[in-house]
């Protein structure tokens, strides 16, 4: 048996350890021992799934720093997924010193293996100004790229700076592919559309449902208007119990209006029985953030 042959047993005798099949029974630190023999021998799995369990603590004490020891190994072999989280920890500083240079360097590795994730992240980069100048176009170009190869957040961005250029038809292109995957933003800016009649016949059932789709996954502003069209029966029937758990969701997700309306509901017994100190929890809340109609309930008291 080469040394290539006995780290690929290692590393299958490691991964026995974490599933308890095999066999074995699960003993997490006795996989990290065999994984380290395998990585010794220069097997990029085993050295990235040793930085997958220092980065997590699993049969180890978690740490970063080694973490980022055994992905730079494995990145240096091409190990995509190792290269990517080594850009994110040197952008971060997690585990190394933070350094945007080395971070986009790294990026840019995984980025020419059409990871979708790191050519997204150039875009950012190129965004923000993270070791390269600000440079808007470049970002969108990055982007686009991004979204086509199906990466969800990209697809929306790409649909929001056609939204903003009139473009609707092919705004509601992206926000519907990017919806499709479950991204919740992409979900709103579809309601949105539907209550606009931006790139699509305007039609306040797909609106709610596109908000409720986004409010499932706790979007704050999905939430808030779906309150008021429960609130105030637009797309669906009329129904202030509905309308109250959503903006006291929107509240606690920290929204001014929200918790100002929650308040209001609350003190009145609509959707609920009437209950001041409720109230004045909402009421408060709204008024730290600056809301004025909180302030001036809080100056009449």
């Amino acid at each position: 048996m080469d040394n290539k042959e006995k780290a690929e047993a290692l590393l299958r005798m490691g991964q026995s350890y974490i599933s308890g099949e095999n066999g074995a029974k699960k003993d997490y630190a006795r996989a990290i021992e065999v994984w380290k023999e395998a990585a010794a021998l220069g097997n990029v799995d085993a050295q990235y799934n040793l930085g997958v369990c220092y980065n997590n603590g699993t049969g180890v004490k978690a740490d970063n720093a080694e973490a980022a020891r055994w992905w730079t190994k494995a990145a240096r072999q091409g190990d995509v997924t190792s290269i990517f989280n080594i850009a994110l920890f040197y952008q971060q500083g997690i585990g190394v010193k933070q350094d945007y240079n080395e971070s986009l360097k790294w990026m840019l590795m995984a980025a020419q293996q059409d990871d979708p994730d790191a050519i997204f992240q150039i875009g950012m980069y190129h965004e923000n100004g993270w070791g390269t100048p600000i440079d808007a176009f470049e970002a969108q170009r990055y982007y686009l790229q991004a979204a086509q190869k199906g990466h969800p957040k990209a697809q929306t961005i790409v649909g929001m700076e056609l939204y903003n250029n009139n473009q609707y038809n092919e705004a509601v292109e992206w926000f519907g592919k990017s919806a499709e995957q479950g991204y919740a933003d992409a979900q709103y800016y579809m309601a949105r559309c539907y209550m606009n009649g931006h790139g699509v016949t305007q039609n306040n059932e797909e609106m709610v449902a596109y908000y409720q789709k986004a409010a499932r996954q706790g979007h704050t502003d999905a939430l808030y208007n779906l309150g008021y069209c429960h609130l105030n029966g637009v797309g669906t029937p009329e129904n202030i119990e509905l309308a109250l758990q959503c903006f006291k969701k929107a509240a606690q997700n920290g929204d001014a209006e929200a918790q100002y309306i929650t308040a209001m509901l609350c003190e009145n017994g609509l959707g609920c029985e009437a209950d001041i100190d409720e109230a004045t929890h909402w009421y408060n809340q709204a008024a730290e953030q600056g809301h004025q109609g909180a302030k001036e309930w809080q100056a009449k008291k």
